[in-house]
């Protein structure tokens, strides 16, 4: 499971919210498109939608790359 991002903590003990006294969080889950975050103290689950940059970018590259290549022949 590679992870790229830092992992936020969890909602219910960021300031002003006690319910949590801890945020003890890890991923849980990992799918195409998004992180499942639990936190181990008040066992909280968010999903954290992964970045479509990226996926973005290689597509842009592709489409350049066949472009040059068309133009070529």
């Amino acid at each position: 499971m590679a992870t790229n991002f830092d992992i936020p903590q969890c909602p219910n003990s960021i300031e002003g919210q006690y319910r949590c006294a801890k945020s003890d969080v890890y991923v849980s889950k990992e799918t195409d498109d998004a992180f499942v975050i639990r936190c181990r103290t008040c066992g909280t689950i968010n999903i954290f939608p992964k970045s479509r940059d990226e996926k973005k970018g290689r597509y842009e590259a592709r489409l350049k790359l066949d472009a040059l290549r068309n133009q070529r022949e």
